[in-house]
């Protein structure tokens, strides 16, 4: 169970421009599990992935930590196990209905130990990252799956330009859309006073990582609802061109 020296919170926006929010988001704090999707497919197919992955992979790992299965040396293979899953329940979905084929989402979750360590995994380019505000560092722990960021890709062009670069928002890996998925896993301890930052794309495509670090400076007395509608508002100040979802945490002691 998340314990009482654990501050956490949830926002979304649709954003400025689209019609509808196919962000979805999940929080438990019995089991401990920090999640983001962010869909996409015409006729709702996003909206519909992204819930459909957070409501499979939240039952699969919950299922598995309340009846103790999972032991912290196993968490990232059960991650992968769970994301598998995900991916074929949205692909089978996709193909049975016509108005859904092609639909997927990107994923970002962690899992916390009872030691506080974080397990981490992600597809496509929702995020996590870690915020130390004594050592004034934001941390990206999370690898995107972009075609932009591909080590494959003949494409070099500066972080600077990639926010702007019109292929930027094509994935080379999404939950429903790649036969075969290869998620990025990484773990790291959770120190105390530490921020965690699970975000879509609607906020570090509106907001670059020093900014978002400045947020957090500036809020640091404040509680991680604070900060969320703070990195929410200022994403839709910057235009809001996508929908934009965050989870904040902070370890108090």
């Amino acid at each position: 169970m998340l314990s009482n020296n654990i501050d956490v919170s949830v926002h979304t926006d649709v954003g400025k421009v689209r019609a509808n929010n196919e962000d979805s988001s999940y929080i438990n704090r019995e089991s401990k599990i920090l999640m983001i999707a962010d869909g996409m497919g015409g006729h709702n197919g996003g909206e519909i992935a992204s819930q459909l992955a957070v409501e499979t992979i939240s039952k699969y790992l919950t299922n598995l930590i309340e009846n103790n299965i999972i032991k912290e040396i196993t968490i990232d293979r059960y991650l992968v196990q769970a994301l598998n899953l995900a991916n074929y329940k949205i692909r089978i979905e996709g193909s049975s209905t016509p108005l859904l084929y092609n639909m997927g989402t990107t994923i970002v979750l962690c899992v916390i130990s009872e030691t506080n360590n974080l397990h981490i995994a992600n597809i496509g380019d929702s995020r996590f990252y870690i915020i130390d505000i004594q050592k004034e560092k934001i941390s990206k722990l999370t690898r995107d799956h972009r075609l932009v960021d591909s080590q494959d890709t003949e494409v070099r062009i500066s972080k600077e330009y990639s926010i702007k670069y019109p292929l930027r928002h094509i994935l080379t890996q999404a939950l429903g859309i790649s036969e075969q998925i290869n998620p990025y896993l990484t773990n790291c301890k959770w120190h105390k006073g530490e921020y965690l930052l699970l975000c879509s794309d609607g906020l570090t495509d509106m907001i670059y990582e020093n900014e978002i670090l400045d947020i957090f400076k500036n809020n640091y007395k404040k509680k991680c609802d604070q900060i969320g509608k703070s990195l929410v508002e200022k994403a839709n100040n910057n235009g809001g061109l996508d929908n934009v979802t965050v989870i904040v945490s902070r370890r108090t002691a």
